[in-house]
């Protein structure tokens, strides 16, 4: 957290923020799932099947001219860049969508609607009877509006997800009160960290008087707040007024919080009923095609149809990626990989995985967090140059900083898994220890922004076994 934000803090930072991810080395699942009549399991680290390595002819990667640094790129240069080398690798997913069409249970709307009806309204899911049509007619909506097949295996794992993320609402509840949960604790919990991370700033004349007139305009505002929404609305309101009260603030002040202000319009991260982070809805749509105002995507991703659509939108790639190449029959595993993705964060399973073989082939101790490049609080790739990038090039002297680069911008996405630098790494890896995992689930911690909202922090072991529950509860069979 910026020390720097201290007045953008001030009520904001309090509710819903991104997680930090922290690594610990990854055990081998516990994990033995059975649902007859279909025994499946799901292992940390299935038999890897490798996409199809892109035929040769392709630019080869050479040493750069300039010694081995990259040359400072613009967010658009870096934006073009992904641009053309997704474009260029778009061929390799199409392929992969057939593959994925093979694989899985393929449905007819009615059959697909009244295979939904029979457990979403019970345990553990609990979608509300009332609602159930208008549910199970946005979920298929949205898969096949995202050009997915209607299946059991996509339809049952965005069941699972809206139930573990809102309980089937369209706008989730702020707080939740399993958990004993309140805003006011939340609050007070935000307050505390803030005042004591940032004491000295939040002394700085007229910061006090402008706190303390903060604090009594929206306190009970924000304690009385339902649900996601209702802070939503609030926080354009403070976002409003703090736009206009920096006019008074000293001029370094003034400068942060203009800065900042972007934080406190979008103080909720994550949205809607499948709960995805708002920069990768903004990507995904993007991706689809589609552009929206950060208003109109906010909007549209607190109704029942836009936050399933988004939701699944996100979904797509690894769903796709995962089955191709993990579905067969007997075996549901894969739906683990596709869903810990979504919570951890795009393709952070199969990217562990290529940390692992980074870290092997180059002897270095970098963190295997999934992410193989830095990123910035909108989610932009930092320009310095990751652990997982300086490890690499140490294990491939050959391959220029900058190709590395430009492959690892595809982190986030399938196309990765077709790029020459993951080719190389794959390839040298399976000649020196043998075949490796396409993905592997690891332990991640929840940080700093679930101790503000849930007075805890947890690992993402947590999250498996409520997959697993869920996923355990759905009638395959039938």
């Amino acid at each position: 957290m910026n020390s720097k934000a201290s007045l953008i803090c001030l009520i904001t930072l309090l509710i819903v923020g991104s997680s930090i991810w922290i690594w610990l080395p990854p055990a081998r699942s516990q994990i033995k799932i059975s649902a007859d009549p279909l025994p499946w399991s799901a292992p940390l680290a299935p038999e890897f099947a490798s996409p199809q390595t892109p035929p040769p002819g392709q630019t080869p990667l050479a040493p750069e001219a300039s010694g081995r640094t990259q040359t400072k790129q613009t967010n658009d240069d870096i934006a073009a860049t992904r641009s053309a080398e997704i474009e260029r690798l778009n061929q390799y997913i199409a392929r992969e969508e057939a593959l994925m069409f093979q694989v899985v249970r393929l449905m007819e709307a009615p059959e697909a609607t009244n295979w939904l009806s029979s457990f979403i309204s019970k345990k553990p899911f609990g979608c509300p009877v009332t609602q159930q049509e208008e549910w199970i007619r946005a979920i298929l909506n949205a898969v096949e509006r995202n050009g997915l097949p209607l299946c059991k295996e996509i339809l049952g794992l965005v069941a699972s997800i809206i139930s573990i993320e809102s309980s089937f609402r369209a706008d989730p509840l702020a707080a939740d009160p399993s958990r004993g949960e309140t805003v006011a604790a939340m609050v007070e919990r935000a307050e505390s960290e803030l005042l004591q991370k940032f004491g000295v700033i939040m002394s700085v004349p007229p910061v006090p008087n402008l706190y303390r007139m903060y604090k009594e305009r929206y306190y009970q505002r924000l304690i009385e707040c339902k649900t996601e929404g209702d802070i939503e609305v609030l926080a354009r309101s403070i976002a409003a007024d703090l736009k206009r009260d920096a006019a008074i603030l000293p001029e370094f002040v003034r400068a942060i919080v203009l800065k900042e202000i972007d934080k406190v319009t979008n103080v909720v991260r994550t949205k809607g009923s499948m709960q995805l982070n708002f920069p990768r809805a903004k990507q995904v749509m993007k991706d689809r095609g589609e552009e929206f105002t950060d208003q109109e995507l906010c909007d549209y991703m607190y109704t029942v149809d836009g936050g399933v659509d988004v939701g699944v939108a996100a979904l797509k790639p690894m769903f796709v990626q995962y089955a191709a190449y993990h579905a067969h029959e007997g075996t549901l595993s894969w739906l683990f990989y596709v869903g810990m993705d979504y919570h951890y964060g795009p393709f952070t399973s199969r990217n562990m995985m290529e940390q692992i073989r980074i870290k092997d082939l180059s002897g270095m101790n970098i963190a295997v967090d999934g992410d193989l490049l830095s990123y910035d609080d909108k989610g932009m790739p930092r320009q310095q140059e990751s652990q997982t990038l300086l490890a690499t090039a140490a294990a491939f002297p050959d391959i220029p900083k900058s190709a590395i680069f430009n492959a690892f911008l595809m982190e986030k996405d399938p196309h990765y898994a077709y790029t020459d630098v993951h080719n190389r790494i794959e390839e040298l890896h399976r000649e020196r220890y043998g075949p490796s995992s396409f993905a592997v689930v690891g332990e991640l911690w929840m940080g700093e922004n679930a101790k503000i909202k849930h007075g805890v922090t947890w690992k993402t072991q947590a999250y498996l076994n409520k997959l697993d529950k869920y996923l355990n509860a759905i009638p395959w069979g039938e």
